[in-house]
């Protein structure tokens, strides 16, 4: 068996990915090993190219033999750690990375378009599906056809809840808004009670918080779909 040489890096990231710890790190790989770092080294390259001006570094791996596509754990500076996927397929790359340098210039447009209707709310978008065309901007991800599938949460920090009829009535309103200005997606509208004022300026705190189950008393809710926008 031939020694295959590996950044640490690389060796970590494998040894993560399968259980031949001791193995892997002597550089003694199977074929389907092989492979797998081949693929890791293809789609770091392919990553590093395609977005040059992003900052990250893999912290996990899963080969596409064992999960139909590559996933990739990142870590960028400032952010929590996420899992994004690609695939090769047709002779190119599709990935949902691109949702990285882009995503909060696409909340941005989304929160200026409720501000113009009077709705003061933070926004957090995933954008879950891969995709090989070229994305330059948030008004790319705005307004690519066909329409990217998305899901948007709105948070709106308040100091009492509203009933959930009246959270009902405030999907409804952003439903019909975004129909109207062209937004597509799904999504959900989030009232939070009890965040300090530093919390309601971070959009990544809030989403925080919206997920944490031990804030579930501070918290209303209601979704909205917007699938027939006018074009």
């Amino acid at each position: 068996m031939a020694i295959i040489q590996m950044t640490d890096e690389e060796k970590a990231l494998l040894d993560l990915a399968y259980t031949d710890g001791e193995r892997i790190l002597e550089g003694k790989l199977f074929d389907y090993q092989e492979k797998a770092l081949a693929e890791l080294r293809a789609c770091n390259e392919y990553l590093k190219s395609r977005y040059p001006k992003e900052k990250f570094r893999i912290i996990s791996f899963q080969p596409s033999s064992q999960k139909g596509c590559v996933a990739l754990q990142f870590v960028q500076p400032g952010l929590d750690s996420t899992e994004y996927l690609l695939k090769y397929e047709n002779g190119q790359y599709v990935d949902n990375f691109y949702d990285v340098p882009f995503e909060r210039e696409y909340d941005a447009l989304v929160e200026e378009i409720l501000r113009e209707d009077g709705i003061d709310a933070r926004v957090y978008t995933t954008f879950p599906f891969l995709i090989g065309e070229e994305i330059h901007s948030g008004r790319d991800l705005m307004e690519h056809r066909p329409h990217l599938g998305r899901t948007m949460q709105l948070f709106l920090p308040v100091d009492k809840l509203p009933s959930y009829e009246e959270a009902e009535a405030m999907a409804g309103k952003v439903q019909r808004l975004f129909e109207e200005k062209g937004v597509y997606g799904s999504g959900i509208v989030f009232y939070l009670r009890g965040l300090d004022d530093a919390e309601t300026k971070n959009v990544l705190e809030l989403n925080a918080y919206a997920r944490n189950r031990k804030n579930a008393d501070n918290i209303v809710s209601a979704g909205f779909r917007c699938f027939h926008v006018k074009e």
